[in-house]
């Protein structure tokens, strides 16, 4: 696939409309939408949205295109699982902590964990987009990118972490329960952590056995 360098609403569009869906899902959970802790956080989602669209138009236009398209026909099976839990658990996680927090009453949090979670947020937002910027075929799909001579990059964040871009997910959907202020959210946070290692092991295998060199 190549990209004709034209910006294309695709992508923003797909973005705006998980961002919407997990609003919803939260705040139907809950039963009710005055809950302050939660504001902050879709504020803080919603900020980062912001910055992504610009770093990306600035840094990496391409991306916009291509992580719009999130199930294309040549998906391993793998790859196909993975973005399945992945939407599931991520769903999941905000149907718990709006149960939580407001239904359930089942926990609650302290200001310090409100602290830990925004450092989170902040770190994991700089590692994805550090990977992004970095990796100009950062695609939702993994595939090795012929047309687009596909290589390995060892700078930046992938200086320091293998996958920054997972851990960086990791870390910034990890900090949800912590902020919003729903312990038993960490669960299927853990849970969606679990299948972001369990992409990574099968995108090395598939990078060993078919990535040239």
């Amino acid at each position: 696939m190549q990209y004709s360098g034209r910006w294309s609403p695709g992508g923003p569009h797909r973005f705006s409309k998980v961002y919407s869906c997990l609003w919803w899902c939260f705040f139907l959970s809950a039963g009710r939408i005055d809950l302050p802790k939660a504001w902050f956080f879709f504020g803080l989602y919603f900020i980062s949205l912001l910055f992504n669209m610009v770093i990306i138009l600035k840094f990496n236009l391409y991306l916009i295109k291509a992580r719009s398209e999130i199930f294309r026909g040549e998906m391993k099976w793998w790859d196909k699982l993975f973005a399945v839990f992945y939407i599931m658990f991520l769903f999941i996680m905000f149907t718990v902590c709006g149960l939580d927090v407001e239904r359930l009453y089942i926990s609650s949090t302290w200001i310090e964990f409100l602290t830990v979670g925004v450092i989170f947020f902040v770190v994991g937002w700089v590692f994805v987009m550090w990977a992004m910027v970095k990796n100009k075929v950062f695609e939702t799909t993994v595939r090795i990118q012929k047309e687009r001579n596909h290589r390995v990059v060892i700078t930046g964040p992938y200086a320091i972490a293998r996958h920054p871009g997972y851990a960086g997910m990791i870390l910034f959907y990890g900090c949800t329960p912590f902020i919003i202020g729903s312990l038993y959210g960490l669960i299927p946070a853990l849970l969606l952590a679990v299948v972001f290692v369990f992409r990574t092991y099968f995108e090395d295998r598939m990078l060993y056995e078919e990535f040239p060199g």
